[in-house]
């Protein structure tokens, strides 16, 4: 993933108000609060186009609705049909909700929940 694609990630859930930081938590706790991280795929061909998943894993001692409420809306800002933009480097992305599941934590006030999405970036050659 691009810097650019990790700030438009970013920025797309600070406008929506929801709690957000990259690899690590590193503000005051709030909750939910989401933690982001990505794997990259292969390319497949030569077009200039990268693949990868993005994970956004939730973390709340509130009820297991706070979540899904949470869930909710970031799939309505990265819909499955996907998101798209131009970033300020002229790369396209576009930004795709693909699943989510409950994760086991082993501690019984701390609920959380990974959300996936698809990212695809198209550099400009």
């Amino acid at each position: 993933m691009t810097v650019n694609g990790l700030k438009f990630i970013a920025d797309k859930l600070n406008a929506a108000g929801i709690p957000y930081c990259f690899e690590e938590w590193t503000k005051d706790i709030q909750y939910p609060y989401f933690v982001g991280s990505y794997t990259e795929s292969e390319p497949i061909n030569e077009d200039g186009e990268s693949n990868s998943t993005f994970l956004l894993t939730g973390t709340t001692r509130d009820s297991w609705l706070s979540l899904e409420q949470s869930k909710a809306e970031i799939k309505n800002i990265f819909p499955e049909d996907g998101l798209t933009a131009i970033l300020e480097d002229k790369t396209g992305i576009a930004v795709f909700y693909t699943s989510s599941m409950p994760v086991p934590t082993g501690v019984d006030e701390l609920k959380r929940i990974q959300i996936n999405l698809k990212v695809k970036e198209w550099r400009v050659k």
